[in-house]
Formats: structure tokens, sequence, C-alpha cells
């Protein structure tokens, strides 16, 4: 098994597409013999038989069933074929979680390491939010020894706007994450992390900063930004924390995760251009001790 570290998780971990997680995990091979947080495996099948145990519901595709080792199972089925194209097994509190993948589901955009990236990528968000942290949908940077988040739905321009950040501050900014980055509390206090699991892009870093602050993006002709309301930062949170179809309970922890973060760091409301002019609002905003001027 090979070993990682993640947002502080210990991760040990075998993988289908080996070579495929060596080179998107090398910034973060870890030799720590701690105490193990999350074991992950992933294998393919040339068939993969369903999971027996005591039914518990059904969400769309979707079968989920508890075994008689108290392993709860979620096996996926392929639209095209019917046949079963996933099973994930795991511990009730997420810490080992294995994957199976039918080797040949086929799909005109996804590969199957497509797939293995994404079920990995969902093992790992569950066994955080298990403990307290949370995903958020956004491109994060690092400036200043603070974190910042810039979130909003797909294709709105959060990582155009976190990729002004770095052309105009170039190496005072490090883009940690271009898609998920991870959140955890440590001592009261919420911190920003870089996972691999990064989206459609590469564009992560092994970084962990104290959260400064967290801004949602809208598009607008103009460039201006609020301080969200307690009310609108609930909303906004709960919009993009990635939170389990599967799993009512840790869902309802991800409240408490979204308590945790309005009463500890400041939630913005951006309208914006792709212009300079944006990422100097922003800045004058959060960074309000030093102004610049674009």
């Amino acid at each position: 098994m090979k070993r990682a570290n993640i947002a502080g998780l210990h991760i040990e971990y075998s993988m289908a597409d080996a070579a495929f997680f060596d080179y998107r995990l090398r910034s973060y091979v870890s030799h720590d013999i701690a105490d193990r947080d999350l074991l992950l495996r992933t294998t393919v099948h040339e068939h993969i038989d369903s999971p027996h145990g005591q039914f518990i519901k059904q969400i769309k595709s979707a079968t989920i069933v508890q075994a008689q080792d108290g392993h709860i199972a979620r096996s996926i089925l392929d639209r095209e074929t019917g046949k079963i194209a996933a099973v994930v097994r795991s511990k009730p509190d997420y810490s080992e979680v294995e994957i199976q993948l039918w080797k040949h589901r086929s799909h005109p955009i996804f590969t199957l390491t497509d797939y293995e990236y994404m079920y990995t990528g969902f093992a790992f968000k569950d066994r955080l939010t298990y403990l307290g942290g949370a995903v958020l949908h956004g491109s994060a940077i690092a400036m200043n020894n603070a974190g910042i988040i810039f979130s909003a739905n797909s294709g709105v321009g959060k990582s155009t706007h976190a990729n002004l950040w770095k052309q105009y501050f170039k190496d005072e900014v490090t883009i940690v994450n271009d898609d998920k980055p991870a959140i955890r509390m440590l001592n009261g206090l919420p911190y920003m992390f870089g996972t691999p699991w990064s989206g459609k892009t590469e564009l992560n870093a092994n970084v962990q900063a104290p959260l400064k602050a967290i801004v949602f993006i809208k598009r607008s002709d103009r460039n201006d930004i609020e301080r969200l309301n307690t009310r609108d930062s609930i909303f906004a949170l709960s919009s993009q924390i990635e939170r389990p179809y599967y799993d009512g309970q840790l869902g309802a922890q991800t409240l408490d995760v979204i308590e945790q973060l309005i009463t500890t760091v400041p939630v913005y409301q951006l309208h914006c251009n792709i212009s300079y002019e944006a990422v100097q609002v922003v800045y004058n905003k959060i960074f309000a001790e030093k102004e610049i001027t674009i």
C-alpha cells in the first residue's frame, strides 16, 4: 500500500491506474507511519456481482444495502447496459473504502480512470466530512499566508478570476486547487488545503493556509463586493459544499461545518467582469489594511 497525506488525513491507498495516481498524488506522498485515517482501494473487474445485504434505499441508478459485516455497499448501474458499473463498499465512518469498477463500462466522455478519479474523490470527501471538514466547489488561492476560495456554479468564472490574481501578483499567489479545495477546522479556526482532486485541470498544490475569505462570484458589468449576512451565507455555502446523496446523516454534519464557517470566516458576494479591476475590488476588501490600484 502507498501512503499520502492530504489535508492532514493519513491515507493508505492502492489504485487500479497506479501510474495516473502516482503522478496526481506526487506532491502528497507521505512516509509517515502515523495512525491511518483512510484506507482506499480500487480494483477493476470483468463482472461485478450485486452486493448482498439489507436493503436501505434506492436513489436513481444507485442501490444501497448494509452487509452483515456492517459495511455499506452502494452499487451503481450502467444506464446503457443495465449492468453494475461500480460498487463502493465502506465502513459507516468511511475509514475504509473499496471501489470496484466494471472494466467494460463505456462513456462518450469519461474513461475508466476518470471514474476512478471521481469515486476516490468522493471517498476522500466522505471521510473528511465525517471528521468535521468539507470540500467546497471553488478555485482556491493562497497569498500572504492567507487562503481565499472563489466559488460559483460551473462556467461562471471562478477559475478565470483566480487566474487573474496569479497573472497580476505572480509568485505572490499560489493556486491551491482549481475545483475542490478542502476545509478543516483546526483549534477552532478554518484552514484551506490543496487536494489532488482538482476537476478537469491539474492545478493543485499541497498547501495549507488559514482561510481568510470565501467569495461567491456572479457575472456583472460592474465590479463590487459585499459581505453576505448569515442567512445568505448559509444558502450560498449549502449550494456549493459537496454533500453525499446516499448518507443523510453525513449531509446533516455538513450543516455543522457551515455553521462553524460563517462564525469564523467572512463570506462575500462579488459582482464582477473579467478584469484586473475585479481583483482590485476583492483585494481592497479582504486586505483592507493595504489597498492596491490597478
